[in-house]
């Protein structure tokens, strides 16, 4: 006896359930369907409206490669943009660059004036036993393109990229 009332019970939670989530889709009046939103609404809020809207940079984020460093791109706040650059000289030594900026929607850039580059030297694991700043007023900018690639122009690197620098998206294994 004490079963079948367990299973009563389990059947009227899950009746109640069925018709709170049925009342709840009635009362939106659109099912979960976005076509019948007006577009400038949708646009209102992804431009920081009434509701938060995800950083546009997260389209972007993951590991880049150019045959010689890497570049980490990671999304922070509404919409700016953190990069780590890694490009290995040799076995012993490499060099590391870190920046951010805000992105420009409309042309996919960001701007950053605030690069820090380190010379790192490590030991025989790869353990980073000295690290030296160079500057930390690094300036340039990262294109993004629709391609899967971005392009990095940095100003105080310049003499050294050779038509920039293009990267390709590195899909994790």
């Amino acid at each position: 006896m004490k079963r079948l009332g367990k299973i009563m019970i389990a059947f009227v939670l899950t009746f109640a359930m069925v018709f709170a989530f049925a009342a709840c889709s009635a009362k939106s009046g659109n099912d979960g369907d976005v076509s019948s939103v007006p577009a400038d609404a949708v646009t209102e809020t992804a431009e920081g409206g009434e509701e938060d809207s995800q950083n546009p940079v997260m389209n972007f984020i993951g590991k880049y490669y150019n045959g010689g460093a890497y570049i980490l791109v990671e999304a922070e706040g509404k919409d700016g943009a953190n990069f780590t650059v890694d490009w290995g000289m040799t076995d012993f030594s490499a060099e590391q660059y870190t920046f951010s900026g805000t992105i420009d929607m409309d042309t996919l850039k960001v701007t950053y004036s605030n690069s820090t580059k380190k010379l790192l030297t490590m030991d025989e694991e790869g353990t980073v036993i000295e690290e030296k700043v160079e500057y930390t007023d690094g300036s340039g900018v990262v294109i993004f393109h629709d391609d899967g690639t971005l392009e990095w122009q940095d100003e105080n690197e310049s003499e050294r990229m050779i038509d920039n620098e293009t990267f390709t998206f590195v899909v994790p294994e």
